[in-house]
């Protein structure tokens, strides 16, 4: 049944998507798709502001399926790696590496994408003005006649119908809806690259992904587009203990001397990156939710931000894409956004529990163990 705001509303709705990463993406995509009116509005000057980090697993039952529904399940599978699927592990005292292995339960059909490369993807199926570059939300409020009013850093405002929150860890939307903040999980990953790696290390790591876990400190590294490998460096202490350090030792010393442990071979690789980036791993309540609002809704981080355990991309885009295919589906779109929603939330539910005991596991050491 449809509601007053429904009547109230433009036909067909103004929808406006907040944010342009793959969930944001994916939602436009399919709502253009459909003939629907919609425009994408992203804080980043252009798509190519900056790096968009490391590579993505696309899962058949959850990324692959949105891209199904958004048309460009073939075009990824054509470029996609499939051979990236490929996880290898390292001891972190012998340097010894086990190769050969395809995931826990053995899938060959979570394809390895770079995130740019994804992001591009998604952008050359859209209209070119679809996206609003440069427009970085500061504030989402009730418009005064119907619908919701946009305000942005750039002091443009704009209104909509629907809006579809997909901003991201510190989400403007959901900042509309709730007070909930992410909360720091005590882990923090250095971002690293290595361009044009050594016979030697890209043995190591193969043509997929190599994890290496030792207590307090974990490597990650995966083989991306071109031959290059990303990086990450994850150490479990306090922001207060790496402001200090970073302070007097600088980056770069800081991240190498936390390995000077671990075995050679291993410790090449974090010398071949050049600089590294600070990225602290924050995470949503496991029991988060929001106020339902007529109209707005939340997808991906901006509804359920979890540590990178693997599914989050997958995840954001299957949101994404139930979203859609509800207003595509429905002409009632404020009673289709609520029941997608509650989908959207009912499935974080499941998951984040697993996703945020499961990250602090990677990290435990013997003292943390549990005695028996």
């Amino acid at each position: 049944m449809s509601t007053h705001l429904d009547r109230a509303m433009q036909h067909p709705p103004r929808i406006a998507v907040i944010g342009a990463g793959p969930a944001g993406l994916t939602a436009a995509l399919i709502l253009h798709r459909d003939g629907h009116r919609v425009s994408v509005y992203e804080g980043e000057a252009s798509g190519q502001q900056r790096t968009q980090g490391g590579t993505l697993d696309l899962h058949d039952d959850s990324g692959q399926v949105a891209l199904q529904r958004a048309g460009l399940l073939e075009a990824f599978r054509a470029v996609a790696r499939h051979e990236g699927q490929e996880v290898r592990m390292g001891d972190p005292w012998s340097g010894e590496i086990t190769t050969g292995g395809f995931g826990p339960e053995g899938s060959k059909d979570k394809p390895e994408i770079d995130r740019g490369d994804l992001r591009q993807l998604l952008l050359d199926a859209l209209p070119a003005e679809t996206v609003q570059w440069g427009h970085s939300l500061t504030e989402l409020v009730p418009a005064q006649t119907n619908g919701h009013s946009l305000r942005f850093a750039n002091g443009v405002q704009r209104e909509a119908d629907i809006v579809i929150g997909a901003d991201g860890a510190w989400s403007k939307v959901r900042a509309a809806l709730s007070a909930c903040q992410p909360l720091p999980t005590g882990i923090t990953f250095f971002e690293g690259w290595i361009e044009r790696p050594a016979a030697d290390i890209a043995a190591m790591v193969g043509q997929g992904s190599l994890f290496c876990f030792g207590g307090e400190e974990a490597l990650f590294v995966q083989r991306n587009s071109r031959d290059r490998l990303c990086v990450y460096a994850a150490l479990k202490c306090s922001s207060e203990w790496l402001d200090a350090q970073i302070a007097e030792h600088g980056m770069r010393t800081l991240v190498t001397g936390r390995y000077a442990g671990w075995a050679p071979n291993l410790r090449r690789v974090l010398e071949a990156c050049t600089d590294f980036v600070r990225r602290p791993i924050y995470s949503l309540p496991a029991d988060f939710h929001w106020p339902p609002r007529d109209g707005v809704t939340l997808i991906g981080d901006a509804a359920h931000l979890m540590p990178p355990v693997g599914v989050g991309v997958n995840l954001a885009m299957l949101d994404a894409s139930d979203v859609a295919m509800a207003l595509c589906a429905r002409p009632d779109a404020i009673s289709a956004m609520h029941d997608a929603e509650a989908v959207v939330c009912e499935r974080a539910r499941a998951l984040m529990p697993d996703a945020i005991e499961g990250f602090q596991r990677w990290f435990i050491t013997e003292r943390d163990a549990p005695s028996g």
